[in-house]
């Protein structure tokens, strides 16, 4: 074999080892990108649970400030002597002034009771078809969007007609799951009575205004064309939240969740 062709056989080992290098170092580098991305990536994600961790904290606390108060009232109000023991059922039945008390009795207390019930249940299907898999503090937001819209004139003055408004419609809903067929579905107990249990306490008194008075919302993984019209107010969870600019926006921007 000529020395050309060894010197030939020779530079070609060498450029086949120099691709081959080079290759590898290539690899590493986008390895060591990929790494990184995924490494900032989990940091961002871990920052994210962390503050919704501290934000479900802090209403916990609140919440358990507000029954801690109700249960001393409660107790109070146990204790405290009572003027005259409380007749028993026979005894009122038995009495001359059963009827007169049946007669004069306002039926409306037990209107404004099923009102409440209807209420409750209203928000807390919201809480559940719109944030069930949210945590605390995503569902609170929720229902806070809610009431939010029932103070303002631009919408109905009560929590039912508020979440079904525009049900009847196929499209135009405010709350995607009323008209969707969401509701045709079975419930998850568990989450369901959780979202019973939230929308008891808020409309006890538990209202932290957590969307910073937002009126809209909608997931993160869509960009509606009203968005644009409105001011941010907060990210929670897998949501953003909004409020409207002026009273000029109000009747510019619907609010489809």
């Amino acid at each position: 074999m000529s020395k050309r062709h060894l010197h030939l056989e020779h530079d070609a080992h060498w450029t086949m080892r120099s691709l081959v290098a080079a290759g590898l170092l290539s690899v590493c580098m986008v390895a060591s990108a990929y790494s990184a991305t995924v490494s900032a990536h989990r940091a961002e994600e871990q920052a994210k649970a962390d503050q919704a961790q501290a934000q479900e904290a802090e209403l916990v606390a609140d919440l358990a400030d507000y029954l801690a108060s109700e249960t001393a009232a409660t107790r109070d109000a146990l204790d405290m002597p009572r003027l005259k023991p409380a007749k028993a059922t026979a005894a009122v039945l038995l009495s001359d002034d059963a009827t007169r008390s049946l007669a004069n009795f306002d039926f409306t207390e037990l209107t404004v009771a099923k009102v409440n019930a209807e209420e409750r249940t209203c928000l807390a299907q919201a809480i559940y078809y719109e944030a069930r898999s949210e945590p605390r503090v995503g569902q609170l937001a929720v229902a806070d969007v809610v009431l939010n819209r029932v103070k303002s004139a631009t919408y109905p003055n009560s929590i039912c007609e508020v979440v079904f408004q525009g049900s009847e419609r196929r499209t135009g809903c405010q709350f995607s799951f009323t008209c969707d067929g969401s509701m045709q579905a079975r419930l998850n107990q568990r989450k369901w009575a959780s979202s019973e249990q939230l929308a008891g306490a808020v409309l006890a008194g538990v209202h932290v205004p957590v969307s910073r008075n937002a009126t809209h919302y909608h997931a993160d993984y869509v960009d509606p064309y009203w968005a644009d019209k409105l001011t941010p107010t907060a990210t929670i969870g897998t949501h953003k939240f909004y409020k409207f600019k002026s009273r000029r926006n109000v009747a510019a921007a619907p609010a489809s969740m």
